[in-house]
Protein backbone atom coordinates (compact mmCIF):
# COMPACT_ATOMS: atom_id res chain seq x y z
CA UNK A 1 0.00 0.00 0.00
CA UNK A 2 1.24 3.76 -0.95
CA UNK A 3 0.08 5.91 2.05
CA UNK A 4 1.35 9.84 2.28
CA UNK A 5 1.86 11.79 5.07
CA UNK A 6 1.80 15.70 5.07
CA UNK A 7 1.93 17.83 7.82
CA UNK A 8 0.98 21.67 7.51
CA UNK A 9 1.95 23.93 10.91
CA UNK A 10 -1.45 25.41 11.39
CA UNK A 11 -4.99 25.03 10.71
CA UNK A 12 -5.09 28.05 8.75
CA UNK A 13 -2.37 26.89 6.46
CA UNK A 14 -3.42 24.63 3.67
CA UNK A 15 -1.73 21.26 2.92
CA UNK A 16 -2.05 21.57 -1.50
CA UNK A 17 1.21 22.52 -2.50
CA UNK A 18 2.51 18.80 -0.70
CA UNK A 19 -0.48 17.75 -2.25
CA UNK A 20 0.69 18.42 -5.65
CA UNK A 21 4.48 17.26 -5.10
CA UNK A 22 2.97 13.93 -4.42
CA UNK A 23 0.66 13.56 -7.53
CA UNK A 24 2.33 11.56 -9.60
CA UNK A 25 2.16 8.62 -6.86
CA UNK A 26 -0.67 5.96 -6.40
CA UNK A 27 -1.84 6.79 -3.60
CA UNK A 28 -4.10 4.91 -1.46
CA UNK A 29 -4.80 6.91 1.68
CA UNK A 30 -3.44 10.08 3.15
CA UNK A 31 -2.82 10.84 6.67
CA UNK A 32 -2.73 14.74 7.34
CA UNK A 33 -1.57 16.58 10.44
CA UNK A 34 -1.77 20.38 11.40
CA UNK A 35 0.16 20.34 14.10
CA UNK A 36 3.88 21.93 14.76
CA UNK A 37 6.53 19.39 13.94
CA UNK A 38 8.40 20.71 16.93
CA UNK A 39 7.43 16.63 18.47
CA UNK A 40 6.00 13.82 17.50
CA UNK A 41 3.27 13.48 19.20
CA UNK A 42 0.33 14.39 16.49
CA UNK A 43 -2.90 12.27 16.03
CA UNK A 44 -2.60 11.66 12.65
CA UNK A 45 1.09 10.27 12.44
CA UNK A 46 0.26 7.84 15.42
CA UNK A 47 -2.42 6.74 13.17
CA UNK A 48 -0.35 6.18 10.29
CA UNK A 49 2.07 4.44 12.69
CA UNK A 50 -0.29 2.17 13.72
CA UNK A 51 -1.86 0.69 10.46
CA UNK A 52 1.46 0.71 7.57
CA UNK A 53 2.75 -2.78 7.56
CA UNK A 54 5.74 -4.74 6.28
CA UNK A 55 5.99 -3.35 2.33
CA UNK A 56 4.19 -0.17 2.73
CA UNK A 57 5.57 2.77 1.40
CA UNK A 58 5.13 6.62 3.01
CA UNK A 59 5.91 9.31 0.19
CA UNK A 60 6.57 12.44 2.27
CA UNK A 61 6.85 15.53 0.69
CA UNK A 62 9.99 16.91 2.93
CA UNK A 63 11.71 15.63 5.65
CA UNK A 64 10.40 18.87 7.79
CA UNK A 65 6.86 17.32 6.98
CA UNK A 66 7.82 14.69 8.77
CA UNK A 67 9.51 16.23 11.71
CA UNK A 68 12.19 18.94 12.78
CA UNK A 69 13.85 17.45 15.33
CA UNK A 70 16.63 15.32 14.72
CA UNK A 71 16.10 12.58 17.23
CA UNK A 72 12.61 12.20 16.60
CA UNK A 73 12.89 12.27 12.48
CA UNK A 74 16.17 9.64 13.42
CA UNK A 75 13.22 7.56 15.56
CA UNK A 76 10.13 7.46 13.46
CA UNK A 77 12.50 6.13 10.29
CA UNK A 78 13.55 3.95 12.53
CA UNK A 79 10.53 2.60 13.78
CA UNK A 80 9.12 2.29 9.95
CA UNK A 81 12.87 0.72 8.71
CA UNK A 82 12.17 -1.96 11.54
CA UNK A 83 8.21 -2.35 10.25
CA UNK A 84 9.81 -3.09 7.00
CA UNK A 85 8.31 0.41 5.73
CA UNK A 86 9.88 2.57 3.13
CA UNK A 87 10.11 6.07 3.48
CA UNK A 88 10.35 8.40 0.08
CA UNK A 89 11.37 11.73 0.77
CA UNK A 90 10.25 13.75 -2.47
CA UNK A 91 12.12 16.87 -2.36
CA UNK A 92 15.63 15.56 -0.72
CA UNK A 93 15.28 12.36 -3.36
CA UNK A 94 16.10 9.59 -1.07
CA UNK A 95 14.56 6.98 0.82
CA UNK A 96 15.01 4.82 3.93
CA UNK A 97 16.34 1.92 1.99
CA UNK A 98 19.66 0.99 2.72
CA UNK A 99 22.01 2.65 5.29
CA UNK A 100 22.56 5.82 3.35
CA UNK A 101 19.50 7.44 4.81
CA UNK A 102 20.64 7.89 8.27
CA UNK A 103 23.68 10.40 6.73
CA UNK A 104 21.29 12.14 4.99
CA UNK A 105 18.49 12.32 7.39
CA UNK A 106 21.00 13.47 10.19
CA UNK A 107 22.49 16.27 7.90
CA UNK A 108 19.63 17.68 6.30
CA UNK A 109 16.99 17.26 9.29
CA UNK A 110 20.18 19.29 11.27
CA UNK A 111 19.65 21.56 9.25
CA UNK A 112 15.99 22.09 9.21
CA UNK A 113 16.03 22.11 13.15
CA UNK A 114 18.73 25.08 12.58
CA UNK A 115 16.15 27.01 10.15
CA UNK A 116 13.52 26.62 12.89
CA UNK A 117 15.70 27.75 15.44
CA UNK A 118 17.11 30.57 13.86
CA UNK A 119 13.00 31.36 12.85
CA UNK A 120 12.07 31.31 16.06
CA UNK A 121 14.84 33.89 17.29
CA UNK A 122 13.92 35.75 14.61
CA UNK A 123 10.13 36.00 15.66
CA UNK A 124 11.83 36.71 19.19
CA UNK A 125 13.46 39.81 18.34
CA UNK A 126 10.68 41.39 15.96
CA UNK A 127 8.69 40.91 19.44
CA UNK A 128 10.83 42.67 21.70
CA UNK A 129 11.41 45.60 18.88
CA UNK A 130 7.77 45.94 18.68
CA UNK A 131 7.32 46.00 22.48
CA UNK A 132 10.00 48.32 22.60
CA UNK A 133 9.07 51.02 19.72
CA UNK A 134 4.93 50.37 20.07
CA UNK A 135 4.54 49.01 16.76
CA UNK A 136 3.65 45.37 15.84
CA UNK A 137 6.88 45.43 13.21
CA UNK A 138 9.02 46.66 15.32
CA UNK A 139 9.22 49.65 12.83
CA UNK A 140 6.97 53.26 13.51
CA UNK A 141 3.68 53.17 11.52
CA UNK A 142 3.08 55.56 8.85
CA UNK A 143 4.95 58.28 7.80
CA UNK A 144 7.05 61.06 10.12
CA UNK A 145 5.52 63.88 11.73
CA UNK A 146 5.16 66.58 9.09
CA UNK A 147 7.55 69.60 10.02
CA UNK A 148 5.33 72.97 10.51
CA UNK A 149 5.67 75.89 8.10
CA UNK A 150 7.86 78.23 9.10
CA UNK A 151 5.18 81.15 10.06
CA UNK A 152 2.78 78.41 11.43
CA UNK A 153 2.72 79.75 14.86
CA UNK A 154 1.87 83.47 14.20
CA UNK A 155 -1.18 82.24 11.51
CA UNK A 156 -1.98 80.05 14.71
CA UNK A 157 -2.50 82.99 16.80
CA UNK A 158 -4.63 85.15 14.29
CA UNK A 159 -6.54 81.91 13.73
CA UNK A 160 -7.36 81.83 17.73
CA UNK A 161 -8.20 85.19 18.04
CA UNK A 162 -10.45 84.78 15.03
CA UNK A 163 -9.15 87.54 13.75
CA UNK A 164 -8.77 85.02 10.48
CA UNK A 165 -11.10 82.27 9.41
CA UNK A 166 -9.72 78.60 8.56
CA UNK A 167 -9.94 78.99 5.02
CA UNK A 168 -7.81 81.78 5.10
CA UNK A 169 -4.92 80.46 7.72
CA UNK A 170 -4.88 77.25 5.12
CA UNK A 171 -4.56 79.59 2.30
CA UNK A 172 -1.65 81.57 4.21
CA UNK A 173 0.02 78.31 4.83
CA UNK A 174 0.04 77.29 1.31
CA UNK A 175 -2.19 73.68 2.41
CA UNK A 176 -5.57 72.33 1.94
CA UNK A 177 -7.76 72.88 5.18
CA UNK A 178 -7.24 69.16 6.10
CA UNK A 179 -3.60 69.29 6.41
CA UNK A 180 -4.13 72.55 8.45
CA UNK A 181 -6.17 70.83 10.73
CA UNK A 182 -3.07 67.65 11.06
CA UNK A 183 -1.05 70.88 11.91
CA UNK A 184 -3.01 72.11 14.49
CA UNK A 185 -3.53 68.59 15.84
CA UNK A 186 0.44 68.10 15.95
CA UNK A 187 1.08 71.37 17.45
CA UNK A 188 -1.72 71.28 20.37
CA UNK A 189 0.11 68.26 21.79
Amino acid sequence: MNVSYERVSTIKQDERRQEISLESYKIDKRYIDKASGKNADRIQLSKLMLDVTKGDNIYIESISRLGRNVDDLRKLCDYFVDKGVKVHFIKEGFTTEGNMYKFMLTILSAVGEMEREVLVERVREGMQKAQKFGTKSGIPIGRPAAQLPKDFEKYYKRWISKEITGTEFAKLLGVGRPTMYRYIKSYEK
